[in-house]
C-alpha cells in the first residue's frame, strides 16, 4: 500500500477583490468573517440531516463564537467555494487540504483532522488497488480539488478524468459506468454514499493513496490576534476532550494524530 504525508510550513499572504481576482483591496480587521463550504457529509451539511451541520463545520464554528469572532457560514459547490476563498480577504474555508502547491496562497489557522484519500468503485467493477489499476482507469474527481492535482501528477491523462461539481454527481458517474472508479476522501465519501440509501457493501475501498491535514484557512486579512485566539480554544477543547466528543457523535473513530 502506498502513502504519501504531507508536512509543511505556514503560508504567506494575498489581497484581492470580492470574487474578483483584480482591483486589490484592504481587509478590515475586526469585520464579520464569512465562512464558505460546500456540502461534503460528514464534515459540513446545509440541511435536512437532522440538524447536524458537519462535524468540521461546527467545530470551526464552535471555535469562532468561543474566540469572539463573528462569521456568517455559506455553501457552494466546491470550485466556487475555492474561488471566493483564495480572493476574498476575511473568508474562510473548510475542509481545506494542506498542500505545497496551496501553501503559499493561504494563512492557515487551524487543523481540524486528517483525512485518508482512496479509490473506491462498485461492484462488478474490480477494486483498485495499484497505481498501475488506477492509471488505465477512468477515474472520477470533485473539481478544484487536490485530489485532482495528485491524479494529474500521477500521470492520470486528462481524457480518463471526470470531474463533478460535487459528491452526488460523482456516484450517479460511478453506478451509470460513466467512471470505473472514484478518488478522494474515504470518509466523505462512505457516509454520503449511504447517506442517499446506497448499500455500503457496494461500495469497495481500494489503494489509500496518501493522506493529509485538513485546515480551515483563509486567502488573507485574519489577524494574528484573531489566529491566536482560534488555536487557543482549539487548544482547550483538546484539552477537555470536547473535541473528541463532538467526533464521536457523528460516529467517526480517531486516531491519536487526527486533531493534533
Amino acid at each position: 500500500m502506498f502513502l504519501f504525508r504531507r508536512h509543511t510550513l505556514m503560508a504567506g499572504l494575498g489581497l484581492a477583490a470580492f470574487g474578483r481576482p483584480a482591483l486589490a483591496r484592504p481587509a478590515n480587521p475586526g469585520s464579520p468573517l464569512h465562512l464558505v463550504t460546500s456540502e461534503l457529509p460528514p464534515f459540513a451539511m446545509e440541511a435536512g440531516h437532522g440538524g447536524r451541520r458537519g462535524v468540521l463545520l461546527e467545530l470551526a464554528e464552535i471555535l469562532l463564537q468561543r474566540a469572539g469572532l463573528v462569521s456568517h457560514t455559506r455553501f457552494y459547490p466546491w470550485a466556487r467555494a475555492l474561488l471566493l476563498a483564495s480572493e476574498t480577504p476575511r473568508t474562510l474555508i473548510l475542509p481545506l487540504n494542506r498542500t505545497p502547491e496551496r501553501e503559499a496562497r493561504f494563512q492557515w489557522l487551524v487543523k481540524l483532522y486528517t483525512q485518508r484519500f482512496v479509490f473506491l468503485s462498485i461492484s462488478p467493477q474490480p477494486r483498485v488497488d495499484s497505481i498501475e489499476q488506477a492509471l488505465a482507469a477512468r477515474v472520477g474527481v470533485l473539481r478544484g480539488s487536490s485530489n485532482l492535482a495528485r491524479l494529474q501528477q500521477l500521470g492520470l491523462k486528462q481524457e480518463r478524468l471526470y470531474e463533478a461539481a460535487n459528491v452526488d454527481d460523482l456516484h450517479r458517474a460511478l453506478e451509470r459506468g460513466l467512471v470505473e472508479t472514484m478518488y478522494g476522501s474515504e470518509l466523505i465519501h462512505t457516509e454520503s454514499w449511504q447517506r442517499k440509501g446506497r448499500p455500503r457493501e457496494l461500495l469497495q475501498v481500494g489503494l489509500m493513496l496518501e493522506s493529509a491535514d485538513t485546515w480551515l484557512g483563509a486567502q488573507g486579512g485574519v489577524t494574528d490576534d484573531e489566529i491566536n485566539r482560534l488555536r487557543q480554544q482549539q487548544e482547550a477543547m483538546l484539552a477537555d476532550g470536547s473535541m473528541e466528543r463532538l467526533f464521536r457523535r457523528y460516529g467517526i473513530r480517531l486516531r491519536a494524530e487526527d486533531l493534533r
